[in-house]
């Protein structure tokens, strides 16, 4: 299993991310993005020549490169992708909900690999889907006569995904299920993330098998003292969550490019078959990187801890 990794500017502008590589196994496959919407909601600049310098500083390590977002304004985000690459980066280029139809155009005219955004707010609940996925069959219908593929930012709404065929999607979630006493776990059969409330036995022995494919024990889950504050387990118990999100991901991946087979873009080291998902890193903290480093050292766990 290669372990792919969205690292932002926002969060990592300070990380030595060859020793996190590193620490990581040495095979990463490394999405660079600037984290401009972070930026803009916690209220930080990200200034366009200490990101570019960033991207040039890791070049060796990345797959792919995102450019800087202006969030609602096309123009200033396509001068940034402008200036980005002229000094050097060769950066995605970013298609978001409201922008006009012929800047999509225009970018699958000249860019084989264009990310799409702002789609996050839009997935949430049936009667927002609905609009979403006009707009992203529109997307698609575009591409198509060019030959462009696309990446999803924070986009893994599962009943989406399925039906169309991304080359690259990214998720942050798999580290919400210790905020939410909740284990992520994808059914493969179904096609859906479940959602399962552990220390819950009435909700988690139907999902018992689903449990120990990512590498929790359900007898354990269900124990009261799981993953409770103050006990000296409950960082173990954190770690394993997060780690059986991020396996769910990594199960997800396998599912959708089994479905669509997506050629990759011609791009240098973009050689595998999508659809690709990567698992987006938010802070520098250790807790943050754990799980990801019980994924590595267990990819395809047989038995249960």
């Amino acid at each position: 299993m290669r372990l792919r990794l969205l690292v932002s500017y926002h969060y990592h502008r300070n990380t030595d991310l060859a020793a996190l590589v590193a620490e990581l196994g040495g095979d990463v496959d490394l999405f660079a993005d600037s984290g401009a919407y972070s930026a803009a909601t916690t209220g930080a600049t990200i200034r366009l020549t200490d990101y570019a310098a960033w991207l040039r500083d890791w070049a060796s390590l990345w797959t792919v490169q995102a450019g800087l977002d202006v969030i609602g304004d096309h123009e200033a985000t396509a001068a940034n992708t402008a200036a980005l690459r002229d000094a050097g980066c060769d950066v995605l280029p970013t298609f978001h909900v409201g922008s006009p139809w012929p800047v999509l155009e225009g970018l699958c005219a000249t860019n084989r690999y264009i990310a799409l955004g702002g789609m996050a707010l839009h997935a949430v609940g049936a009667s927002k889907q609905r609009p979403l996925m006009a707009w992203l069959v529109r997307c698609f219908r575009t591409a198509r006569e060019h030959g462009t593929v696309f990446h999803g930012f924070g986009f893994t709404s599962a009943q989406i995904v399925k039906n169309l065929p991304f080359y690259s999607i990214d998720s942050s979630s798999y580290l919400f299920g210790q905020r939410w006493g909740l284990a992520y776990l994808w059914n493969a059969p179904a096609w859906r993330m479940e959602s399962v409330l552990f220390r819950n036995p009435a909700e988690v022995r139907p999902h018992a098998a689903l449990f120990r494919s990512h590498g929790l024990d359900p007898a354990r889950v269900i124990d009261p003292s799981f993953m409770r504050a103050g006990t000296d387990h409950a960082a173990e118990d954190r770690t394993d969550v997060s780690a059986a999100g991020a396996r769910a991901y990594t199960y997800m991946e396998r599912s959708l490019a089994h479905r669509h087979q997506t050629a990759p873009p011609p791009l240098p080291r973009a050689d595998d078959t999508g659809t690709k998902v990567y698992l987006a890193l938010g802070g520098a903290a250790d807790s943050d990187r754990a799980p990801l480093r019980r994924l590595v050292a267990d990819p395809t766990p047989e038995t249960v801890r």
